[in-house]
């Protein structure tokens, strides 16, 4: 790109404080695909400790007179650490290359036809860009790998990697392609076989992320059946696909992580090139965090004269976290 005469630059958007907010974190991080499925942390700048603390049992004893002494119970608090990374967006649109089609209309006429500040065109422009944004935030969220050799993935460490060493259930079947009978045997077995603290949580406050195929395979079993009405249920007015009161939620995010990164789903000693996979997930057990809400943070749309571009820059950070092992549980279609 040539050199940019700054003088000749003209910012006619510059998000920050409440704007950034309403441009930027209410249609990303407030979104119904975030808020339904994560929890959201907000003004993570660098480094933030959640804290955690395992359930309390047994802790109510029969009264022993009041010189008995307290039992050995602790509270045993914990934390884990979201890590956010430095992420950026970087867009550019030369505004000449919608003359001859319906979009021409939304230019100014005269001498300033190519800056487009104000136009409809500008705020179509700002919308798509928030709407990759939210899908990149999904897909890094997952599958991010600060060690990893993958250029786009290297800003913080993502759920699949910071999940590694949690036990997975393996279900033999036809991995490459799954049939209705691996996507219900799988989905069950993770589900029967999760941590107890799991199965206690509300069925609305859990979700079952699955991979495409098998979120397919196992709508092909339900159609034309009467299950289908039972179990593709009605929730705040939209069709949800559901397994004995969790949702299923399909993982398109997942397939684009592994054609560009090309590692196994969910990588274990015991299970190679698997590609088809469940996590099942108390939904408040996974913590998105970022600085998008902090006055430092902000976003700017300007134009350009000299190179007749319209640009769209974002500077903000990143991170996630899951608190606690006895409420996620992965299962793996193997060969």
């Amino acid at each position: 790109m040539a050199n940019v005469n700054v003088a000749n630059q003209g910012t006619f958007a510059t998000y920050g404080g409440a704007n950034l907010n309403e441009i930027f974190y209410e249609p990303v991080f407030r979104s119904d695909d975030i808020m339904r499925n994560y929890r959201v942390i907000p003004n993570v700048k660098h480094k933030m400790n959640v804290y955690t603390s395992a359930a309390l049992t047994k802790i109510v004893q029969p009264y022993a007179g009041c010189s008995a002494d307290s039992d050995d119970t602790q509270f045993n608090i914990d934390n884990k650490t979201i890590t956010a990374g430095r992420c950026r967006v970087a867009l550019e649109q030369c505004t000449d290359e919608f003359f001859g089609t319906y979009i021409e209309e939304m230019y100014r006429s005269g001498a300033d036809v190519m800056n487009v500040e104000g136009t409809q065109l500008s705020d179509a422009i700002v919308n798509r860009a928030v709407k990759g944004i939210a899908q990149d935030v999904v897909r890094l969220a997952w599958g991010g790998d600060v060690e990893g050799a993958v250029s786009g993935y290297t800003a913080f460490d993502g759920w699949m990697e910071l999940m590694k060493a949690e036990t997975v259930i393996e279900y033999a079947g036809t991995e490459a392609a799954p049939t209705a009978a691996d996507a219900i045997g799988l989905i069950r077995n993770v589900y029967d076989q999760a941590p107890a603290a799991l199965q206690q949580v509300a069925a609305g406050d859990k979700k079952m992320f699955v991979t495409p195929k098998i979120f397919n395979a196992y709508l092909a079993n339900l159609e034309g059946t009467s299950a289908d009405l039972a179990i593709v249920n009605q929730v705040d007015g939209m069709r949800r696909v559901m397994f004995r009161g969790v949702e299923l939620v399909a993982m398109y995010e997942w397939d684009t992580i592994l054609t560009d990164t090309n590692p196994d789903l969910f990588i274990t000693a015991a299970a190679a090139n698997v590609n088809n996979g469940v996590c099942y997930c108390a939904v408040e057990n996974l913590i998105i965090g970022s600085d998008v809400t902090d006055p430092e943070g902000s976003f700017k749309v300007f134009y350009d004269d000299l190179e007749e571009k319209m640009f769209f820059r974002g500077y903000f950070k990143l991170g996630v976290q899951y608190l606690y092992s006895s409420l996620v549980q992965w299962g793996l279609l193997t060969a």
